[in-house]
Parts: structure tokens; sequence; C-alpha cells
């Protein structure tokens, strides 16, 4: 689901009015203190409706559009609880494979368009499968521990460690944003970091499409009503 365009202003000064996302976007409800934390079946629902709007302007636009600057701030939440990717001001009408001008977020960027510029749909993909991380653990992209002097983490480097381990479900219990309690279906969970981390795959070709990611994020939701 996209944030719909209402109007615009093409006289004088120039406008676009969009319509009002009352509830706020997804990094305030999962990183700031006094939110109310959100059930993981709305995390996967807001999921859902985001990939939708990613699907639709790669699989259903001619050209192909890119958004370019997926991130959790850039989804906002309505006052029924749906994701609606927003801020297309970095959008792309590209053809697949070109290069471009560097422009995102860090953190939620691609190998392949950070070192290179390569700009592909693949670029939203990895940049949602940071989110779903993100849905996942109330985890920022990149960590920046208190009073450390170490190098601040990525959010896809801590969960390619926690699935690579012989028991992941065991270990993906830490990273689990503590807030949910156990009002969680494990598998579910695993299921969804599973997607994540195929989605940010180093390989873009080997990354799943938002048509596929649609659909496996609708099969979540139906298992997380369960």
């Amino acid at each position: 689901m996209q944030v719909h365009l209402i109007g615009y202003c093409v006289e004088g000064s120039l406008f676009l009015v969009y319509e009002y996302v009352e509830n706020g976007n997804l990094s305030q409800h999962l990183h700031r203190s006094g939110r109310d934390s959100l059930p993981w079946s709305i995390r996967v629902q807001i999921a859902l409706n985001s990939a939708r709007g990613l699907e639709y302007i790669h699989e259903y636009t001619v050209p192909v559009f890119i958004h370019c600057d997926i991130k959790s701030t850039n989804i906002l939440i309505d006052k029924n609880f749906n994701g609606k990717v927003a801020d297309f001001g970095l959008t792309r009408l590209t053809n697949v494979g070109s290069r471009s001008r560097l422009a995102g977020t860090f953190g939620y960027m691609p190998p392949e368009y950070a070192q290179y510029g390569d700009v592909s749909p693949k670029v939203d993909v990895y940049s949602f499968g940071v989110v779903l991380y993100e849905l996942i653990s109330a985890k920022t992209a990149i960590i920046r521990e208190n009073g450390s002097v170490s190098e601040p983490k990525g959010l896809v480097a801590l969960f390619d460690k926690v699935l690579g381990q012989a028991d992941p479900k065991k270990h993906l219990v830490k990273m689990i944003d503590p807030r949910l309690g156990s009002n969680y279906p494990l598998d579910s969970v695993h299921k969804m970091a599973q997607l994540a981390k195929a989605c940010t795959h180093e390989d873009p070709h080997r990354r799943p499409s938002m048509r596929s990611i649609v659909v496996a994020l609708m099969t979540l939701g139906i298992s997380s009503e369960d």
C-alpha cells in the first residue's frame, strides 16, 4: 500500500497534497519509548501492506519504478495499523541494470548499490529485508552501543550470525523484541527472519522478487492468526 496523492498545484508555488496518515511511522512504533508494543500479527500485517506497495511499483508500472529509500521511517501507519510506503522523493524511473548517483540511507543499502551505484528492484528488496529484521527485533538498522568505541554493527550482519547457528531458533529468541514477551509464534518469527535473510543476500540475483515476498507474507499472515 502507498500513501495516496489527493491533489497537486502547478501554478505559482508547487504543492503535492497527500492523505493524512495519523499513526506516525513504523520507526516511531519500534524504536521510541512510550509507544505500545505492536502485536506480532500487526507486524506481519504492516510487512505485507508495505510489500504490496513495492510489488505494485516493481511489477505493474512500465517502465519500472524503484523507491531507493525503503526504511522504517518511510513506512507510515494508518488508524487501522496498515503500513503505507511513503516518501517517493528518491524514486527512480530506471532501466534495470543502470547505474545512478548514490542516494539512500546507510544501513539499508545493498552492497552493489553502495559500492557501484547499481540500481534494480533488488535494491528495494534488500532494504525491505532490513525492515523485516527491524520488525522482529525493534533494533535500528545500525546499532551503536552506548559507551562503546567499537565500530557500529549492522542489523543484517547480526542476524546473519544468528541464523547461521546450528540451532537458529534458540539464538533467534535473543533477538526478538522483548516487549513482545512470549506473545509470538516462534515458527512464524523464524520464517520472517529466513525471508529477510533471502532479501538481504549479497548477490542481488538471488534475492526474491517483491511478488514472491508478498506470497510468503500472505502465508505467514495466515499462520500468525492461528
